[in-house]
């Protein structure tokens, strides 16, 4: 063999065995992983448990520092100081209010974080764009498929000309999901009402406030008002008001009537992946931010609020195994 290719063969090989030993390496070390969530959630749950899912499924070894604040942003920097403070290699931060007290708590960590359900990451400040994320930082989106999501309240209540829209002025991912919502209403000839709230005790009022002005109610998933589904149900159904969310929980426990909703187990798988690549070597500046496909989501119809609201679920829909009874 000529020497310049037994030196080529010879770099191949080095190259190779470099290969696997850091493959190797990787798969025989164990991660930390710290994980904040906003608080306990059987949607937000699901994204983890798939996270987790995903990070094993990688071949990666970790252990978990997990916790949260029960819906309190005042308690986070508490929480993620003392994640912190246990030197994670990689932290997993759960909605807006919670990933962009992290990066302003967290501003001189060394560890990067990956964040889940955060609607508009970008409107939020926490990357510079979709396409990039930022230093110490990416993850994934929770926001829905607009048009998809438009086009569902049409196709289930045909006769809605004016959309009702509750949300928190202060809260970025209410105003992220506003903004998007903006763009696409006129294409179905819809007409938004907005009513803005930002104290919990005034919600049930401001819902009020939509009688005879609003055909149908969006609820957006709001760190403020996912939590006060209940109280928002108790008004809705008392005036007859159509209401959607994101949340399938919520029309699972017959809240609201009907949600197309992103997958939080494929946003747990997405944000899981990324976390892999991350611990593997890669620059979170590297990667863009995971959006759902339309694929990503998911219909469920509470079939008690069909029949109180004397709502015949349509043809395009006798099939879809997405009733809950």
């Amino acid at each position: 063999m000529k020497p310049v290719l037994i030196l080529q063969a010879a770099r191949l090989a080095a190259c190779v065995s470099l290969a696997c030993a850091a493959s190797i390496a990787h798969a025989q070390q164990t991660y930390k992983v710290a994980i904040a969530q906003f608080g306990p959630d059987h949607t937000l749950d699901t994204l983890v448990s798939s996270f987790k899912k995903e990070l094993a499924r990688q071949g990666l070894k970790v252990v978990y520092d997990e916790g949260h604040v029960n819906f309190d942003r005042s308690l986070a920097p508490q929480l993620l100081n003392r994640e912190a403070a246990g030197k994670p290699d990689l932290m997993l931060t759960i909605t807006t209010p919670l990933t962009q007290t992290a990066k302003q708590v967290l501003a001189s960590r060394s560890f990067p974080i990956v964040f889940g359900a955060v609607a508009n990451p970008v409107a939020a400040k926490l990357v510079p764009s979709w396409d990039r994320g930022d230093t110490l930082m990416t993850g994934g989106s929770n926001l829905p498929n607009m048009e998809a999501s438009v086009g569902f309240i049409k196709q289930l209540t045909p006769g809605v000309k004016r959309l009702g829209f509750i949300y928190n002025p202060g809260d970025d991912a209410d105003l992220g999901f506003l903004n998007a919502l903006e763009k696409v209403v006129g294409k179905y000839d819809l007409t938004l009402v907005k009513v803005g709230v930002d104290n919990a005790n005034d919600i049930p009022t401001r819902v009020s406030s939509l009688q005879g002005r609003a055909d149908a109610l969006m609820v957006p998933a709001s760190s403020m008002l996912i939590p006060a589904a209940a109280a928002i149900a108790s008004v809705t159904n008392r005036i007859k008001l159509p209401t959607y969310s994101p949340n399938v929980d919520n029309v699972a426990q017959h809240h609201f009537l009907a949600a197309m909703t992103v997958e939080y187990s494929s946003l747990g798988t997405s944000v899981g992946r990324i976390a892999a690549d991350i611990l593997r070597g890669k620059k979170p500046s590297d990667i863009p931010v995971s959006v759902p496909a339309v694929e990503d989501h998911a219909v469920k119809i509470s079939g008690r609020r069909l029949k109180d609201l004397g709502i015949a679920l349509p043809e395009s829909l006798k099939n879809c195994n997405c009733v809950v009874d």
